[in-house]
């Protein structure tokens, strides 16, 4: 059975729906700024990529759909940002696969949710709020905590009835999302599957703990915020977190071509690989694992490849031991950049927005340019430091890798 992505969207700080999305990545956009943050006589500074102007119930507005389904999104209470932010790319992503215009057996469409803990900062915030008067909380904190909420909001805007839940991979869990999500398809249980991963709305906490363990680059006095995240450049010093979220269409072959949609590609490989480590620290090996069972997989080989999107964490432990793994695995003629140099760090949306940004690349014919990568390092690699029209463009692989040794590859070809 083969997987077709039917239908896209995200919500990024560059941009919010494939059309803007795909702009920036053609500029080669960024927009990072600065969150200021205090616990009692405690002040913090971070870098961040923010979006902004993002309202639910005025952007669902303008989207085409029926307006049965607009009716109840707008009426969707007591989400937080993140989740807010994935119902809307749910939502967007079904119109652009035009799922609204056809007649859809909803038993045979699953949902799949990439990521968890991922609504921390807004599960602080409103512990902060009722801390003195705690027997007041909303009694809608105890169902709306959950992860699972974004399942139930979606399957309840669409009817969805088949299977549904989520899964979690650290900052993988983007591509483990569409790992199970192919899976679904090909077990030929379902004609789609909602793959989609809110925003990781991370507390104070999180932003902390990252930066103290080195992994989130500190914000330097006097630094260009927009200066700060750097992939695979010799000044790298960690990730700076972007809101970002995002949701891919799964389909069949057979359903999609029965109603004559369009496709914007396949899903050819999948490889997964632990390294049996509970730490943060990348294997080589893990990821070359990965990389070579979706190869394996897709029946192709590494010199095929015309474009990898790098997981590009910006740490220089992990920077050097991704150019390891793909010289190893011998991906030499593919274009390489970092989708994070423009969108920062997503976390657990991170895998899937990059899947996307990749598919994007592949059906428009470019590479789009790795930001803030002036002195490479590694010379032998085919980086895109700036925009590379690459109009050939046919197989692409994205790689996402989570902490506790979890190696993810994905690899989608573009038919058009």
């Amino acid at each position: 059975m083969t997987v077709e992505i039917a239908g896209m969207s995200v919500v990024t700080p560059i941009g919010i729906g494939v059309d803007a999305f795909t702009e920036a990545l053609k500029k080669g956009d960024s927009n990072f700024s600065i969150l200021e943050s205090s616990l009692e006589d405690q002040s913090f500074e971070f870098p961040i990529g923010k979006v902004d102007d993002f309202e639910l119930k005025t952007m669902v507005k303008e989207l085409p759909l029926p307006e049965d389904i607009i009716k109840k999104a707008r009426r969707v209470r007591n989400v937080s940002r993140g989740v807010s932010f994935g119902v809307y790319s749910v939502l967007d992503a079904w119109a652009n696969a035009q799922l609204h215009e056809v007649e859809i057996d909803t038993s045979k469409v699953a949902i799949v949710a990439c990521g968890n803990n991922f609504q921390r900062g807004n599960q602080m915030n409103i512990q902060e709020k009722y801390r003195n008067k705690l027997k007041h909380l909303n009694i809608n904190y105890g169902l709306n905590f959950l992860d699972t909420d974004i399942v139930g909001i979606t399957s309840e805007l669409l009817n969805v009835r088949g299977e549904g839940y989520t899964i979690g991979a650290a900052s993988a869990s983007g591509n483990m999302g569409l790992v199970q999500g192919a899976r679904l398809i090909e077990s030929g249980d379902y004609d789609l599957v909602i793959v989609v991963a809110p925003m990781m709305e991370m507390s104070l906490y999180e932003y902390v703990g990252f930066t103290e363990m080195g992994a989130m680059a500190s914000l330097k006095e006097g630094k260009d915020p927009s200066a700060i995240c750097r992939p695979f450049d010799k000044e790298h010093s960690g990730f700076v977190f972007g809101e970002n979220a995002g949701c891919m269409i799964l389909e069949s072959t057979e359903h999609l071509e029965k109603r004559k949609a369009k496709s914007w590609g396949k899903i050819k490989g999948t490889g997964v690989f632990l390294d049996g480590n509970r730490n943060p620290n990348p294997s080589m090996e893990g990821e070359s694992e990965a990389m070579k069972k979706a190869l394996l997989k897709a029946e192709v080989s590494a010199d095929q490849m015309d474009y990898i999107n790098m997981h590009g964490s910006s740490s220089p432990l992990g920077d050097r031991t991704e150019v390891d793994a793909i010289q190893n695995v011998g991906l030499k003629n593919a274009w390489a950049n970092s989708t994070k140099s423009l969108t920062g760090h997503g976390v657990v949306a991170a895998g899937l927005v990059e899947a996307i940004a990749s598919t994007i690349q592949l059906n428009e014919g470019f590479v789009h340019r790795s930001k803030n990568l002036d002195e490479p390092i590694e010379s032998k690699v085919k980086w895109a430091q700036e925009k590379e029209e690459c109009p050939e463009l046919k197989w692409a692989i994205t790689n996402s890798y989570g902490f506790g040794g979890i190696n993810t590859s994905i690899i989608i070809k573009n038919e058009n």
